[in-house]
């Protein structure tokens, strides 16, 4: 009967949630709650000119100590003795009353059992350790009147910082976006019978066009995504916390996975994890649910006008363990254990409790409730809301704990969500609001299940033999090794815009390898590292995954590029069962969770859009600088919560002021902007020099001159994308170890691709009048007439071989230089993006040749999008 009180439990929170108000004092109380109902109807402004200094320098100061503050205030003040700016706990006091940002404060057992809140609000003592919540020596010495609480934990409520994005008329306009989007959707399904032109977005998802199409969601709502996630703050101590973000979707992707647009919900002390997480869910959700009841009144500084929006949860993101705290799902190795709660039923080895999504049914098998026939992938969909609540009641109809674990292996749900409390005509719907993952999948799980393959780490049967396992080709420790070092070696052709380069792994994957490391190595170097040492077919077969897993992780995916990928992939499971379980029951634990979700993947971004604009990238940014402001390591988590209150207060006045923020100089000194994104980066020559040989030449013959020009060389290109391009004019000069080859770009050339080595770039004068002394481009001016012909000399690459970019599907595409003879024009806007051409010398029908192949960024645009203004490669 252990399990049936916390089903209790569970609904009672439940309860709470969506009976909540915004006057049961659970979140905002007094002028709080006041500001929060009756929002202010002017713009924010700060009138004494030493308070807007201060609050400057504290925001400008925010990875930097208290004392720094100070230091520059006192300096400013012996200056200036008449100036009088506020202390450091002043400002802090001002940036929280202006902003009107606060958080809530509320006690936790000091394990991180549990928060008392809600149900468990009137318990001394932890319902899981039993430790006293209360400081016992001061609770003693006061004779019981002091109830000082031994750990606390923070909430900060959403909807005022909601309110103050839409308190200035810049900020406003960004929050028209959804609206927008929505219009020109629409004409695109108009005009493309029923399709849109590209999933790069949530909104292209039927999910959401059905919702809006059913007057269900509307034009004054807000639609928000949730992410949550555990985070280690120290490798080298226990340090675990967990953290919840809120994702505003009213905003456009380049402005929404922004730091100053991610608002933490929570911070979740540590460092063991949270028994009862509903409970550190509770104010925050109970918030939630009191604003959808009464809607928040907000004034649009834009249009002076006041309305009431409806908070609407789109989407819930998080891992696996995360997933769990929110869904109350059984987990991946349960019998129905789809994060998507779809119909696929698991198998089992007898006598094992484990169960895994395997398609095919093993020879010679026939366990009870698992012997069910192959199953087709193409015919299975995502679970749905009405299958869930019957699903759901049946097992609240529990009456015994025996009847309640086969109903819970039956339905594959362990308890309500915690989600269900909020308003139901305000949620996407359970399961619906879940969604596939693309950073742990691919990062992470993925990348994990190609390395024990290929490592022949798996645990052996008895019934098994590992010598029979042609694929695991990296067993051996002297060829993981070599294969380590190749890849170490990949470093100087990989972009800096490619994040991390992959260390070599037989050295550091197991300690703190990164997602992108993972995903460079394992999906844009092994295709090719891999060639001729993988066997033929498990190597075709890994390199079908890594074609659908690419088109699955860009950012905008056209309909065509998502049917070949559901294509890719649906192929790709069966046969990867056939190579490598071959239907043998001791090898059933081969089929992970994984595998199955892969086959989700083009089927939920036709429902919410690319999968990558859900993806959990937002929350690992967020984790990432969170955890580098924590000036007090003693006590971290402390100072974690105070950092995300902090950044909160910050935006949130940022929004108000938009001057407090001013955009970083995107265009440094010596830059020459070319429009459309494109912009001429230093270094260049100080004069223009006369060219010699072939490049005269092919340059001579583009301006259709019979003599030789004058240029002016650059050596940098930043591209719309964010990108730089550079070229040999800059990295020959450095020694090979401190280079990241980064002038290998992908270019149109008569609408074909190409990849293309850039030599350099330049700005050529195209002019009617000019003698042959008018060729400083800084002194063209007066009566000439003239334009720029904005160009990169370059020399091309070949196209990919054939035989291999058949045999990859595409993935693997190798080709050789063809040097001086292919030196050319061409214009600056053919530039598409910036790739790596790495050596490699496979053997191809018996002739080894030097060749190099492509390695492009996955899911570049959406790394792109979570950079600060300020940040470079």
């Amino acid at each position: 009967m252990a399990r049936l009180p916390k089903l209790q439990r569970s609904m009672a929170f439940i309860q709470a949630i969506r009976n909540a108000s915004l006057d049961d004092g659970v979140a905002l109380t007094g002028e709080d709650l006041d500001r929060l109902r009756n929002p202010p109807k002017e713009p924010l402004r700060v009138d004494d000119r030493y308070t807007e200094l201060a609050l400057s320098m504290f925001i400008a100061l925010e990875h930097s100590s208290e004392s720094t503050y100070e230091k520059i205030r006192q300096a400013i003040q012996k200056c200036f003795p008449d100036v009088g700016l506020p202390s450091f706990h002043q400002t802090k006091r001002l940036l929280a009353n202006l902003s009107g940002v606060t958080s809530v404060a509320n006690h936790m057992c000091i394990n991180s059992c549990a928060a008392y809140v809600g149900p468990l609000s009137n318990l001394e003592i932890c319902p899981e350790c039993s430790e006293p919540c209360y400081d016992q020596v001061k609770l003693h010495r006061s004779n019981g009147r002091i109830k000082h609480p031994r750990a606390i934990f923070h909430t900060i409520p959403i909807a005022p910082q909601l309110q103050s994005l839409w308190r200035h008329p810049e900020s406003a306009q960004k929050m028209r976006y959804r609206h927008k989007r929505t219009q020109q959707i629409f004409q695109e399904l108009q005009k493309n019978d029923g399709l849109v032109d590209t999933y790069d977005d949530v909104f292209c998802g039927y999910s959401y066009l059905d919702a809006v199409a059913n007057n269900r969601i509307q034009r004054d709502d807000t639609l928000l995504m949730i992410s949550i996630d555990g985070a280690q703050l120290y490798d080298s101590k226990e340090s675990d916390c967990w953290i919840y973000i809120w994702i505003i979707l009213e905003l456009s992707p380049d402005n929404r996975y922004k730091k100053k647009h991610v608002l933490p919900g929570a911070i979740i002390p540590g460092p063991k994890k949270p028994k009862i997480i509903d409970s550190f869910l509770f104010p925050g959700l109970h918030h939630l649910s009191a604003v959808q009841r009464e809607g928040l009144r907000i004034w649009d500084a834009s249009r002076d006008r006041n309305f009431t929006s409806r908070l609407f949860l789109f989407l819930a993101c998080a891992d696996g363990p995360g997933l769990l705290t929110l869904s109350n799902f059984v987990g991946h190795q349960g019998k129905n254990g789809c994060r998507m709660l779809c119909p696929m039923k698991g198998r089992r080895k007898p006598g094992a409790s484990q169960y895994y999504p395997v398609l095919l049914k093993p020879d010679n098998y026939d366990l009870a409730g698992c012997d069910h026939p192959d199953v087709d992938i193409r015919n299975i969909g995502p679970g749905n809301s009405q299958r869930y609540t019957e699903q759901l009641k049946y097992l609240l109809g529990s009456r015994t704990q025996s009847m309640y674990e086969g109903r819970r292996l039956e339905t594959g749900i362990v308890g309500p969500s915690i989600l269900l409390g909020l308003q139901p005509e305000l949620i996407q719907g359970i399961p619906e609001v879940f969604s596939s993952e693309m950073m742990h999948l691919s990062g992470a799980n993925m990348a994990a299940l190609w390395l024990d393959l290929w490592r022949g780490t798996f645990d052996c049967a008895t019934s098994d033999n590992r010598s029979t396992w042609t694929w695991a080709v990296l067993k051996d420790n002297a060829t993981w090794e070599a294969h380590g070092r190749a890849v170490a070696a990949c470093k100087m052709y990989l972009p800096g815009s490619f994040d991390v380069a992959p260390r070599d792994p037989s050295l550091h994957s197991n300690s703190w390898y990164k997602a992108t490391e993972y995903i460079t190595w394992i999906y844009g170097l092994c295709p090719a590292l891999l060639y001729n040492v993988l066997p033929e077919i498990p190597w075709r077969n890994f390199c079908k995954f890594v074609a659908g897993l690419r088109i699955m992780s860009q950012y905008s995916i056209t309909p065509v590029q998502l049917r070949l990928a559901c294509q890719l992939l649906n192929e790709w499971e069966p046969e990867f069962e056939q190579i490598f379980y071959q239907r043998r029951v001791d090898r059933i634990p081969i089929i992970r969770p994984c595998v199955h979700l892969t086959c989700h993947l083009a089927s939920e971004a036709a429902r919410v859009g690319s999968p990558i604009c859900s993806s959990q990238w937002t929350m690992e940014r967020t984790i990432g600088n969170l955890g580098q402001e924590i000036r007090q390591p003693s006590d971290p988590f402390s100072n974690l919560a105070q950092q995300g209150i902090r950044r909160c207060q910050v935006n949130a006045l940022k929004a108000m002021i938009p001057h407090l923020d001013p955009p970083e100089n995107k265009n440094p000194r010596a830059s020459a902007d070319l429009r459309n994104g494109f912009v001429l980066l230093a270094k260049r020559d100080r004069k223009p020099i006369i060219l010699r040989g072939e490049e005269a030449r092919v340059i001579a013959a583009y301006l259709r001159l019979p003599r030789t020009p004058k240029v002016r060389r650059w050596a940098r290109l930043q591209l719309p994308n964010g990108q730089i391009a550079r070229s040999e004019f800059q990295e020959l000069q450095k020694a090979p170890e401190d280079i990241r080859m980064a002038r290998n770009v992908k270019v149109t050339l008569n609408g074909v691709i190409r990849i293309a080595e850039v030599r350099y770039f330049a700005r050529l004068v195209v002019a009617d009048n000019l003698s042959d002394d008018d060729d400083d481009d800084e002194d063209l001016d007066g009566p000439h007439h003239f334009r720029f012909d904005d160009i990169a000399l370059v020399t091309l690459y070949s196209h990919p071989h054939p035989f291999l970019l058949e045999q990859s599907h595409g993935v693997l595409a190798s080709c050789t230089k063809l040097g001086e003879a292919s030196l050319q024009v061409i214009k600056i806007s053919a530039v598409q993006s910036v790739v790596a051409m790495v050596p490699h010398r496979p053997v191809v029908h018996g002739v080894t040749e030097d060749r190099y192949f492509l390695v492009e960024k996955t899911g570049m645009e959406i790394a792109r999008f979570g950079l600060e203004e300020n940040d470079d490669e």
